[in-house]
C-alpha cells in the first residue's frame, strides 16, 4: 500500500518509518521476505546477471536468505558488504556459506576478513540490493543516516561508466515500506527500482525497465507472475 507522509523532519521520518516496519507481524514478514526473494530471484535469471551484491538483513528488513540461496543455486555470484565505521566505507566479499559470517559493526552478520579476502576495488556488482526504512516508485529511498550506500554507488557509478558497465540499484521492502515520495538530496542514491512481497517497481524512466516490467523477461514472459 502507497502511504504519503509529509513530515519533512528526516529524523521525524525515520522514526515513523522504523515503527510502521517493526509493526509487521513476524511471521508474516518472513513469508513476505520469501516471496519477495522468489520475485527477485526470477527477474535477476530473466536478466541473465552473473553477479549480487546484497545486505545482511538486521532486525525488521526485508530478510533475503531465500534470495541468496536461490543465487547459489543458479551460480550467481553473492557479494556482502563489510562497514568500515572509520570512514563510513565498505569492502566487499564473495561469499558461498553462512558459516564465513560473523556478527560485525552494528551487530549485522558480516563477512569474515579472517577467513576470506576482500575483492579489488575495481570489482564491480551488476546488481546491488539495497535496504532502507522506505521508499517510493521514483527510487527514492530513506536509509539509515550514516551513508554507506550513498558513497559506495558515487564511486561505483562513476567507476562503472568508465568501464562501460551498468549496475542495477534495487532496493527491498515490504509493501508498507512504499511511500508516496521520500525526501531526496542531490548525493543520496536514487534507485532504479524497488522489489517488494507484490511486485517489483521499475523507474519509467529506462526504457529497458518499462518492457520489462509490463511484457516481461527477455523471452517475453512475465517473471513477476
Amino acid at each position: 500500500m502507497i502511504r504519503e507522509s509529509e513530515q519533512p523532519d528526516k529524523k521525524t521520518l525515520r522514526k515513523q518509518w522504523a515503527s510502521t516496519r517493526d509493526a509487521l507481524g513476524a511471521e508474516w514478514r518472513e513469508q513476505a521476505s520469501v516471496e519477495a526473494s522468489a520475485r527477485l530471484a526470477a527477474w535477476v535469471e530473466a536478466q541473465g546477471i552473473g553477479t549480487v551484491m546484497v545486505y545482511s538483513s538486521f532486525r525488521s528488513e526485508l530478510d533475503l536468505r531465500a534470495f541468496i540461496e536461490r543465487c547459489w543455486q543458479m551460480s550467481v555470484e553473492v557479494i556482502l558488504p563489510r562497514c568500515k565505521p572509520a570512514d563510513y566505507s565498505m569492502g566487499l566479499y564473495a561469499f558461498t556459506e553462512w558459516e564465513q559470517l560473523k556478527s560485525g559493526a552494528y551487530g549485522i552478520m558480516e563477512p569474515d576478513p579472517s577467513r576470506m579476502t576482500e575483492l579489488p576495488g575495481s570489482r564491480w556488482p551488476e546488481l546491488v540490493v539495497v535496504p532502507g526504512l522506505a521508499f517510493d516508485r521514483m527510487g527514492g529511498r530513506m536509509g539509515y543516516g550514516a551513508g554507506y550506500y550513498d558513497r559506495y554507488a558515487e564511486a561505483a557509478n562513476r567507476s562503472a561508466a568508465e568501464q562501460g558497465v551498468r549496475i542495477w540499484w534495487i532496493g527491498a521492502g515490504f509493501e508498507a515500506q512504499l511511500v508516496e515520495r521520500v525526501p531526496m538530496e542531490g548525493h543520496d542514491l536514487r534507485l532504479d527500482g524497488v522489489v517488494t512481497e507484490k511486485a517489483i517497481y521499475l523507474r519509467d524512466s529506462f526504457m529497458d525497465s518499462r518492457s520489462i516490467s509490463e511484457g516481461g523477461g527477455r523471452n517475453g514472459t512475465n517473471p513477476f507472475q
